[in-house]
Formats: C-alpha cells, sequence, structure tokens
C-alpha cells in the first residue's frame, strides 16, 4: 500500500468516526449483559416444577406427563446459552462501542430476559393442546424471531463500520456471521406459523433450532486466526 493510499483509507476512518457519536470501552457492556443473561438463564428452571400429590407409584407417569416443559427448558437453556458464548466472542473483537451498538445491545438483552415468561406459557399450556397451546408457542416463536433480529443488526453496523473492531478483525468475518444470524429469522417465523396448527411440531423446531445452532456455533475468528488468514493474503 502506497503512502496515498494509506492515507486516503485513515480518512475514510476518520470520516466514518465522525458519526459515531461518543464511544465507549466493552469492559461495562459486557459486565451488564452476563449479569441479564445469566439471572435470565436462572429463572428459566423455576418451570421445572416438582408434581404434587402424585399417586402411589404415579410420579414417573406425572413426570412424563411433563415432557413439554423439559423441552422448553431445553430449548430456552441451549438459546441463552448460545447466545452468551457468541456474545463473548463478539465482544473480544469490538474495540468500541457507538450510541447504535449500545441500543441494539439493549434490544438483544430485552429479548433475552423476557424469554422465561413464553418458555413458563410453553411449559404450562403446550400439554393442555387446542388454542392456548398455540398462543403458548407462537408467543415463544414471537420472541425468538425479534431476538434474532439485533443480533443481526449488530453484524451489520460491524460490517459498515470496521473501525469499531479491534485491528486483525476483518469485516468478511461479520459478513459470514450475518448470513449465519439471518438463518434463524425465517425458521422461527415459520415454526410461529406453524405453532397455529401443530404446537408440537413447532416446539420440535424451536429445539431444533436451538440444536442446530450450539452445533454449529463457532463465532467469528480469534485475533490469532484473523491475523493468520490477514497474513495468508497476498
Amino acid at each position: 500500500m502506497t503512502g496515498l493510499e494509506r492515507h486516503a483509507d485513515a480518512d475514510r476512518h476518520a470520516d466514518a468516526g465522525r458519526h459515531l457519536g461518543r464511544l465507549t470501552a466493552t469492559n461495562r457492556v459486557e459486565a451488564f449483559s452476563d449479569g441479564v443473561m445469566a439471572i435470565a438463564i436462572t429463572l428459566l428452571v423455576l418451570e421445572l416444577k416438582v408434581p404434587v400429590g402424585s399417586a402411589h407409584d404415579h410420579l414417573l407417569a406425572d413426570l412424563v406427563d411433563r415432557w413439554p416443559s423439559y423441552a422448553a427448558y431445553v430449548a430456552a437453556f441451549l438459546t441463552i446459552g448460545i447466545i452468551w458464548l457468541n456474545h463473548h466472542t463478539l465482544l473480544t473483537t469490538i474495540g468500541r462501542f457507538d450510541t447504535r451498538l449500545h441500543w441494539l445491545n439493549l434490544f438483544l438483552l430485552f429479548t433475552v430476559a423476557t424469554l422465561p415468561f413464553p418458555t413458563a406459557l410453553l411449559a404450562d399450556y403446550v400439554g393442555e393442546g387446542g388454542f392456548n397451546a398455540s398462543v403458548a408457542t407462537a408467543s415463544y416463536g414471537l420472541l425468538a424471531t425479534l431476538m434474532s433480529l439485533p443480533w443481526s443488526f449488530m453484524l451489520r453496523h460491524l460490517a459498515d463500520h470496521p473501525e469499531l473492531l479491534e485491528p486483525g478483525y476483518r469485516t468478511d468475518d461479520a459478513q459470514a456471521e450475518i448470513r449465519r444470524g439471518w438463518l434463524g429469522v425465517p425458521i422461527y417465523a415459520a415454526a410461529t406459523l406453524i405453532s397455529f396448527l401443530w404446537p408440537f411440531v413447532a416446539l420440535a423446531l424451536y429445539v431444533g433450532i436451538a440444536v442446530l445452532y450450539a452445533v454449529t456455533s463457532q463465532g467469528l475468528p480469534t485475533r490469532s486466526d484473523a491475523g493468520r488468514d490477514a497474513g495468508s493474503e497476498p
């Protein structure tokens, strides 16, 4: 890169930075986000209720009857856990937060903190069948769809403003995560619609999406990986 190109590149970064507003470090964001996610994931276990007044030798049957609550717990626990893992990885790539990133992160935390509520609805109503089961599964799918949006918008913002990234990370990595993040939006939306016809199928889709993200979750590369990739380019 010539000196003129370096100056032009620096000018582009400076112009982009003028519109970012006040920048803040990531440590407070990470601490606050970890606290919200820890509380939300702990609240989920409250829906694993002990059967009350089980008849003699019927405890096992009563536990089996509550299988929807276990499935809802697994789906919600994996969802929040994967978000926490990816959120931690993402913050290692971000050097500074601007105002838009703060608001997108807050919206993400809003959906995470609200997830125990539709999970409780699933646990209590999906086993009953009928319209109540559809409403319960649809409420979970609607919130899960909303949860997918701020994550993708955060990655999109980082791709548009690489000056917010730590040195050694590339916008190409954010672009790849954007494509992966948007995968959940149509699936959650489709499962929400399916819930009005087949609530149990929708519940199975929620668990399946969570398992899929758990298996494929890698996040953005570490700085050393990004540096090796950059060094291998001509």
